[in-house]
């Protein structure tokens, strides 16, 4: 398995990160919270084995932004077709309401708790590779930072700093 997953050896290997004892007491702990070292790993995984199997295919990404003032899903792809993203996003605003109503994060009459609108945001910067604007909109997303910022210019200035 180390020689596998190369990426495990080093979490796991004498250089491991910091904490890889606790890596492991959150995956084994019943219904512990999981941190993103974990949820990334996982992720990683899939993706191996999906790489391996032969069944992997490069797909298009988009990113959902949910907000609660609006109750509903905003999505930043424009190059999809409304009725192709409706499709995509209609379980997740469907089911949204109920988790948050189900966990106790609402009560009743506080959020809409019937299916949430998807707003799709047509004036998103786009190019070929969605996924760097995927991640560059989850970076300024959750630091609150004007989307408007990212510049397709510096595109590879954001590839080299990941690679990095």
């Amino acid at each position: 398995m180390i020689h596998k997953y190369g990426s495990h050896m080093q979490l796991c290997g004498e250089d491991g990160m910091e904490g890889s004892h606790n890596f492991f007491v959150r995956l084994l702990t019943k219904d512990g919270w999981l941190d993103d070292s974990n949820i990334d790993m996982a992720l990683l995984l899939v993706r191996e084995r999906h790489e391996r199997s032969g069944n992997w295919v490069g797909s298009d990404w988009t990113i959902l932004d949910t907000t609660f003032q609006k109750c509903a899903a905003l999505d930043y792809k424009e190059m999809k077709t409304t009725q192709a993203i409706q499709r995509a996003v209609q379980p997740v605003a469907k089911i949204l309401p109920w988790l948050l109503k189900e966990s106790g994060y609402i009560g009743d009459g506080l959020i809409r708790n019937s299916e949430w609108p998807v707003i799709r945001v047509m004036d998103a910067p786009q190019q070929g590779d969605c996924g760097m604007y995927i991640l560059k909109y989850c970076e300024f997303l959750t630091s609150n930072v004007d989307l408007a910022k990212i510049s397709h210019d510096a595109m590879p200035l954001y590839r080299l700093k990941l690679a990095v």
